[in-house]
């Protein structure tokens, strides 16, 4: 049976795409501030060498545009300058620092991406974004099905922290490896968005699904990572203006095999499948609580020499540190910047590098912890 929708309608759905992502990217950006500038204590991490010796106000000003242009596109959805120099003002602040680099970034520069290269084709634009969905639930899913997930995000935050079940309890066989049924349900339903014929029962799905995300992190559960609130409304709003409010939208996924948008079938078909051997990166491979993203624990010796760091401590649950002052780099991002580090030892390495210059008599030491398992 063909598809009922209309060029016309294809223009008007990306319209309204573009829109859901300026309004729920402004408020990522203001909780996040302090990431995406320098007023903050939690070092940078550039690309390249020359890039960390940027002026403060080069930050703060690429943050401004950033801002500048997510309003303007607000009422301006369609306009090219406006999209290309939101995309420029994001990239180049991800130049400076790698731990602005976070999924919803990725996802949001993608979506800019798709909508200035197809701009004379709206139909292949929704195309692209929709296996972008796809991609996200289907490789989210699949990073899902190990046992740090299992230990972290299944038995401890949602059995033990936010049902409140016994601990004992959580770590019991069938309980525990149920666990699991969350990655399958969530890459399963990933795929379900490429067919036709589950596609609408997929989204309905993934849709209670962000919703139970935003009861389980949100004021009536944990009240976590609060930055990942905005993100869920919007992928909730994608799923439902893409896949559910249009009876059948005709969404050729082979039409990705030509021209710019190969690349959109590399970066999110492709290249996330070798995170599975360690050679994507995991923010880029839709990893995001999955349990095994590599941590650092910093062990401060002297806290004379580092006053400004105090608040950051916690207990060395783990005992590495001999009795010495803790601070969990994850703990240190989200509670000063509201946002996440960028997990990978590359970036840990070049934070850690920061903090011995300046930090030198405080006799810093530092642990990498991949998969659970200590890495010096």
């Amino acid at each position: 049976m063909r598809s009922t929708t209309l060029p016309g309608q294809y223009e008007k759905l990306n319209i309204l795409i573009v829109r859901v992502t300026c309004f729920c990217w402004l408020p990522v950006k203001l909780l996040g501030w302090r990431m995406f500038t320098t007023s903050r204590l939690f070092p940078t991490a550039p690309v390249f060498e020359f890039t960390g010796h940027f002026p403060p106000a080069i930050h703060i000003a690429l943050f401004s545009l950033s801002i500048l242009f997510l309003l303007a596109l607000l009422i301006a959805p369609k306009n090219k300058i406006f999209l290309t120099g939101l995309l420029l003002a994001e990239l180049l602040s991800c130049l400076l620092d790698q731990n602005r680099i976070q999924p919803w970034d990725y996802l949001y520069m993608f979506t800019l991406f798709i909508f200035i290269v197809n701009a004379g084709n709206q139909k292949l634009a929704t195309i692209a974004f929709a296996f972008i969905l796809a991609s996200t639930y289907f490789y989210s899913g699949l990073g899902k099905l190990n046992e740090g997930f299992l230990q972290t995000i299944w038995s401890k935050m949602i059995l033990h922290l936010f049902l409140r079940i016994p601990t004992k309890t959580t770590q019991q066989g069938l309980l525990f490896y149920a666990g699991l049924c969350a990655g399958f349900f969530e890459l399963t339903a990933g795929l379900g968005l490429l067919f036709i014929r589950t596609r609408k029962i997929s989204a309905g799905l993934l849709i209670l699904m962000h919703l139970f995300i935003l009861i389980f992190l949100g004021p009536f559960g944990l009240r976590y990572n609060r930055i990942v609130w905005p993100w869920n409304i919007a992928m909730i709003l994608y799923l439902y203006l893409i896949f559910l409010k249009s009876e059948k939208t005709d969404l050729p996924f082979i039409y990705l095999l030509s021209g710019r948008n190969v690349l959109v079938l590399i970066c999110w078909g492709i290249l996330p499948a070798l995170n599975m051997a360690g050679y994507w990166d995991n923010y880029l491979s839709s990893a995001m609580y999955s349990g095994k993203l590599p941590q650092m624990l910093i062990c401060v010796k002297d806290t004379s020499k580092c006053p400004g760091l105090r608040r950051f401590y916690r207990p060395d649950y783990r005992h590495l540190c001999n009795g010495c002052n803790t601070i969990d780099l994850g703990y240190w991002a989200l509670s000063e910047t509201n946002v996440a580090p960028y997990p990978e030892i590359r970036v840990y390495k070049k934070i850690q590098h920061q903090l011995e210059i300046q930090y030198p008599a405080a006799g810093l030491s530092f642990n990498y912890l991949v998969e659970g398992k200590n890495r010096k």
